[in-house]
């Protein structure tokens, strides 16, 4: 860490990404990297060109700190990632999907300033270079006690605010169900109980009391249904496309199988000032980037790290605060 006039400690003591307990050095100043390779990023929106700003020349920022700082630190050869191209997708996904940067023709900008607190943590986008004081992943934030009521932030991050019982029951009462004697060949059914490692959708239907999902029809093009069986037969209510496009369905998805007790929980454990998770079923999207944004990935070799993610344990304290008022559970531990 001493290298280069201890160049990382100092941007370890500057935006408060201090080392988990049983982390190891090489970890940790991948973390560092990880982070400095985003406020680069986001510090590029600000250069002085004769070009409007680019997803391209935001991805070529990337792709210069990642190279710079392979070479500084040749150590981390094997824990940075091996192809720039898959961290410059991830920063820029992350980016655009939680509103820190938006499209106008043909360039893209900062969003505006934007700040809700809760938990104790000020979730911040849109700051000046200058304001920022600490970071989680590539996500930005301050320290501000109180923050008692999670919906600003939810609003801020396009989060659901309905509780995942309440948001089943919802879409239950104004189901309109209609008979299906049959439906195309190849129709999948939501995997109702694990082993969910198999894959979230089976070939065959629940034929119980239960009410479930299904899709039919062309993949990228597929119809989204509530179904259930009375009496043996086939009853379905087709859901909006709103509510299951862009991979959206996996917000009834956990709603549903929340209902029925079978959503598995988000696992953690801490580590000092570290806490890892281990997701054991997809977040809905904005979830899942919002919890991305503020995390790093636990491999960062093998992009996107959906799954296993480590983020800072007080942004992790507010965060699990949010998504357990969302309905989701978390098992915890320390090691």
């Amino acid at each position: 860490m001493d290298k280069y006039n201890g160049l990382l400690s100092k941007v370890s003591q500057q935006y408060h990404i201090f080392r988990g307990n049983h982390e190891t050095a090489d970890e940790w100043k991948t973390r560092l990297v990880y982070s400095i390779c985003g406020m680069m990023a986001y510090a590029s929106l600000w250069d002085d060109t004769e070009e409007p700003i680019s997803i391209t020349h935001l991805k070529r920022r990337i792709r210069s700190m990642l190279g710079g700082y392979k070479s500084l630190y040749s150590e981390l050869s094997g824990t940075l990632p091996y192809s720039s191209e898959e961290l410059e997708e991830e920063i820029t996904n992350q980016f655009l999907s939680t509103g820190v940067v938006y499209h106008r023709p043909n360039r893209i900008v900062a969003s505006q300033k934007c700040e809700e607190h809760f938990g104790g943590v000020l979730f911040q986008r849109g700051i000046a270079l200058d304001n920022i004081s600490c970071v989680s992943g590539i996500g930005f934030y301050s320290k501000q006690n109180g923050g008692t009521n999670p919906h600003k932030v939810k609003t801020m991050f396009g989060l659901e605010q309905e509780n995942l019982q309440t948001l089943w029951q919802n879409t239950l009462s104004s189901v309109s169900w209609e008979s299906k004697p049959s439906l195309e060949s190849g129709t999948e059914y939501l995997r109702l109980k694990p082993p969910f490692s198999r894959g979230y959708w089976v070939n065959e239907p629940d034929k119980t009391d239960k009410t479930s999902i299904l899709r039919t029809g062309t993949k990228g093009f597929q119809l989204y249904y509530l179904y259930r069986y009375v009496d043996a037969a086939l009853e379905v209510s087709p859901l909006p496309q709103w509510q299951v496009e862009n991979y959206n369905y996996r917000t009834l998805a956990c709603a549903c199988l929340s209902n029925y007790g079978t959503l598995p929980p988000i696992e953690f454990v801490e580590d000092g000032a570290l806490v890892h998770i281990r997701m054991n079923y997809l977040l809905p999207p904005h979830e899942l980037e919002f919890l991305k944004c503020y995390s790093w990935p636990e491999i960062c070799t093998s992009l996107p790290c959906n799954f296993r993610r480590k983020l800072s344990a007080e942004v992790f304290a507010a965060i699990k605060n949010i998504l357990s008022d969302e309905g989701y559970e978390f098992k915890g531990g320390v090691t």
